[in-house]
């Protein structure tokens, strides 16, 4: 079947319009993005045409996109290609943000491309408060292998700790102990890491492993506290046999080796407290003791 030459000219001026309409950077978002992007478009051709990659469309980066959708080899070929590891967008947030949230494979590339670990957004949270609080615990070992600050705060005075065990990730809440992370910091609303627990069990949100990050809390803090004025939040006043058992909880006094325990842990300080414990000259016992495992 023949085509008509002044059709397949039409077709042609279309795209060719169509191309002219959006500018390099906004294609090179939609291509990355994969939404509505053009024919023909794809991220190498993009920088073959000259595409600056640091050039945002409205609030996004072409980096920051990439690590949105995961594109681990896309986050390489920008970086490669002068993408600023450290640029940040509309809201503050880094690149390294949006990977902490979704997927390590990013987080390393970014890592090794210079990215600071300890990058604040626009609420001075991290990536690493990020990937405690949707329990990208591969991502919490990464972010802490690779320089980040494990007791930081955000603007509320809260660590990572407090955001993994307010959604009760105990994976997150296990590796954060693990590397030093401190049980009884208090926020600016008064709250410490067990009260932000406790709200989230108040709401009828509790389970197994919730319970779970409530005992680690409990062997690493020795005298267990939820408000600084004392007393439980009153997410779980409401509920007559927790705020009896939480109450029974915070008002047992820390026996004398587990404050030990806890002046231990603190004075090994920000580090893997696994690989430091296992170095010290006493029993295996003590040890496991040490890291809380009981």
């Amino acid at each position: 079947m023949s085509v008509n030459p002044s059709c397949e000219f039409t077709g042609v001026r279309k795209m060719i319009e169509v191309h002219r309409k959006y500018s390099l950077s906004e294609r090179l978002i939609r291509t990355i993005s994969s939404v509505r992007s053009l024919p023909g478009d794809t991220v190498e051709s993009l920088i073959r045409k000259g595409v600056d990659v640091n050039i945002p469309h409205d609030t996004l980066l072409p980096l920051h996109s990439a690590c949105m959708v995961c594109d681990a080899d896309c986050v390489e070929l920008l970086l490669e290609n002068g993408a600023n590891v450290n640029a940040k967008d509309g809201y503050q947030r880094t690149a390294l943000h949006y990977a902490a949230e979704k997927d390590e494979t990013c987080v390393e590339i970014l890592l090794d491309y210079g990215a600071n670990p300890n990058a604040l957004d626009g609420n001075q949270d991290t990536p690493l408060h990020w990937a405690a609080f949707k329990n990208m615990d591969s991502c919490v070992l990464v972010l802490l292998e690779g320089g980040a600050k494990v007791n930081a705060l955000d603007y509320n005075q809260d660590t990572p700790l407090s955001w993994a065990v307010m959604k009760g990730n105990l994976e997150s809440v296990r590796l954060l102990l693990d590397y030093g992370a401190l049980p009884d910091t208090i926020n600016l609303k008064g709250l410490y890491p067990a009260g932000r627990l406790a709200a989230l069990m108040g709401r009828g949100l509790g389970g197994e492993r919730e319970e779970q990050c409530l005992e680690l809390l409990h062997r690493a803090c020795a005298n267990l506290r939820m408000r600084r004025e004392g007393g439980v939040p009153p997410e779980v006043a409401r509920h007559a046999q927790l705020c009896q058992r939480l109450l029974n909880l915070c008002s047992e006094p820390g026996s004398l080796k587990a404050l030990a325990r806890r002046v231990v842990r603190r004075s090994l300080g920000e580090r893997l407290l696994s690989n430091v414990v296992t170095e010290l000259p006493v029993p295996k016992s003590i040890q496991d003791y040490l890291l809380l495992i009981e």
